[in-house]
């Protein structure tokens, strides 16, 4: 079963739920494997342990996940669905802030400014919500560390992260980026390393280094020739 999210399509490899109330369970049994990973780690799951988290009979998870490699992996797809809403939210905010400048501040040479505060405006508040949900930072991390040794979880991991950059990429195009993959790879790396460091306490939420790194992410990545290409493509 594939999940259609725009450019990428995520794969469940369980059985289907086909009845309602069959679906139900089925994402009781996903939710608590993401609650179990946030106490216990990946090596904590188990067809057992999961049951009794999820109030469901033991049967009931063998029946949608024969095997745990599939379980784990569906998890994880069903936390990336949750999970792309963000990042589409700040591609929207993004697009918006190349598209709707005024005529007068696309004549002006204060343009790049502008569009660099908001997009830096837009990041920071993306990564702080981000970090400060950190049951969700933890399950992806667990995710992350464990797909260097699942190769299913490797597949599913990969096309998680296609997903998201595909999404920043559409970005870098709109701005005539010179290379708008390479950009994606930039910024999501970023974004990922600074939600690790706030995690992990190496930086604070409010801590002036935050924004300074995004600011130098943001002005390295859109220089201000971007930006005259997005306002030329603008105006036909």
């Amino acid at each position: 079963m594939t999940v259609d999210n725009g450019k990428s399509d995520l794969v469940y490899h369980g059985r289907r739920a086909q009845r309602a109330d069959s679906r139900l369970r089925r994402k009781a049994i996903l939710e608590a494997t993401l609650r179990l990973i946030v106490k216990e780690g990946i090596r904590g799951i188990r067809h057992r342990a999961v049951a009794r988290e999820a109030n469901v009979p033991l049967a009931a998870t063998t029946y949608y996940f024969k095997d745990l490699n599939d379980l784990i992996s569906d998890s994880f797809t069903y936390f990336v669905e949750q999970g792309l809403e963000s990042t589409r939210q700040l591609q929207e905010e993004s697009f918006n802030a190349a598209r709707n400048l005024s005529s007068q501040e696309r004549a002006s040479s204060s343009s790049h400014k502008l569009l660099v505060q908001q997009l830096t405006r837009f990041i920071l508040t993306h990564v702080r919500n981000q970090a400060e949900d950190r049951d969700r930072r933890l399950v992806e991390l667990a995710f992350r560390n464990e797909a260097l040794r699942n190769e299913q979880l490797t597949r599913a991991v990969r096309m998680s992260s296609h997903a998201r950059e595909s999404l920043i990429q559409e970005f870098f195009h709109l701005l005539g980026v010179v290379d708008p993959e390479a950009a994606a790879q930039i910024a999501h790396g970023t974004i990922l390393k600074l939600e690790y460091e706030i995690l992990s306490g190496s930086i604070a939420l409010d801590s002036p280094l935050l924004e300074r790194t995004v600011t130098m992410m943001v002005r390295g990545l859109i220089p201000a020739t971007a930006t005259q290409v997005a306002e030329t493509a603008a105006y036909g």
